[in-house]
């Protein structure tokens, strides 16, 4: 386990910038209009690049540990030339062994939380496409939901623009999309209090935002709504199978699919306990511990009052999926649909 700690630490260093590193002065503008503003991107080796794009108001305050909010307000002329950021990161756990108890520690701290771009307010979206494309191209979109066990990654990690360039010269051209979602105790709290506030598997719903967004914005970039395939890794292919079954299984958005096929990479059904089940309602309250909520008349809203470094220290208390205590307190989606399935 300590030979493969530390390579998935570094990783998680590699992915917290972007892989397109290219030189700026080698990178020419493009713009695109769309309902929400003009979005500035940059274009290099064929590809055009969108990052950083807002799909929803800021999870902060408040909006912590809330279903995410749409966002209405015009962005004007957007700067969409850079990445946006990670969401706060949950690598593993601090207890245990010597090596993963250094390590964790200080990934975990909100300084290199804030070194490697991670933040809150990181509910954005990165669209890749051929250089040149027109918004009345209706080309197919393929939509990417990250893997990282539901605790950590983020879009940066993954660079479609070989992708997009294959699909040109193969002449089946395509738009590549790919969506942030909270992760860890930010977007997958469990607990009673949670599922009595409607609040479970946010990072779920951040998904669907997501895919809605595209319904509302792709076509500005040249992509076909009705051509959308779902694509996603590890906890990202779970996450496409969730996608299937949100809602009692109701995928459509404003009388039209949000997509039309699903991909599924190493990843599969895996077992899931109710959101209030009781290891569940053990992280909740060990969380609502590490915060100083405990005697709190409502302690998730007490959570959400809490300064960014309390909580993320709380919600990274439990152990993660790399812990010696995996299986037992571990942070993933939990079944309750019926809590989310009455959502409008």
């Amino acid at each position: 386990m300590k030979g493969f700690l530390l390579p998935l630490a570094l990783a998680g260093l590699a992915g917290a910038v972007p892989i397109d590193s290219q030189p700026l002065e080698e990178r020419t503008t493009v713009s695109v209009a769309t309902s929400q503003g003009t979005m500035v991107g940059s274009s290099l080796l064929g590809v055009e690049n969108f990052g950083g794009i807002p799909f929803a108001d800021p999870p902060v305050g408040d909006l912590r540990l809330r279903p995410p909010q749409r966002s209405t307000k015009s962005l004007g002329t957007f700067d969409a030339t850079g990445a946006g950021p990670a969401c706060p990161q949950m690598f593993f756990s601090t207890k245990g062994d010597l090596l993963s108890s250094v390590l964790g520690n200080l990934l975990n701290t909100p300084l290199f939380q804030t070194v490697t771009g991670q933040t809150e307010d990181c509910l954005t979206m990165r669209v890749q496409r051929p250089a040149g494309t027109k918004a009345n191209a209706k080309l197919p979109v393929l939509f990417w939901i990250f893997g990282g066990a539901f605790e950590l990654g983020s879009p940066q990690m993954y660079d479609a623009s070989s992708l997009v360039r294959n699909g040109v010269s193969q002449g089946k051209p395509f738009i590549f999309v790919s969506v942030n979602y909270r992760v860890g105790g930010f977007g997958f709290m469990p607990g009673k209090e949670v599922l009595a506030d409607g609040a479970a598997n946010l990072g779920l719903l951040d998904q669907r935002m997501g895919l809605e967004w595209v319904q509302d914005n792709i076509a500005a970039f040249g992509g076909d709504p009705t051509k959308v395939t779902i694509w996603g890794e590890s906890a990202g292919s779970i996450s496409v199978f969730d996608q299937m079954a949100l809602y009692g299984g109701n995928y459509t958005y404003k009388g039209n699919k949000l997509f039309r096929a699903g991909i599924m990479n190493s990843g599969s059904i895996v077992p899931a306990d109710p959101v209030d089940c009781e290891r569940c309602q053990d992280i909740y309250d060990k969380v609502v511990e590490e915060a100083g909520c405990s005697g709190s008349k409502d302690s998730l809203q007490c959570l959400r009052d809490a300064d960014y470094d309390t909580f993320l220290n709380a919600a990274n208390s439990v152990p993660g999926t790399l812990s010696y205590h995996f299986g037992r307190l571990v942070v993933s989606p939990s079944t309750g649909w019926c809590s989310v399935a009455r959502q409008p």
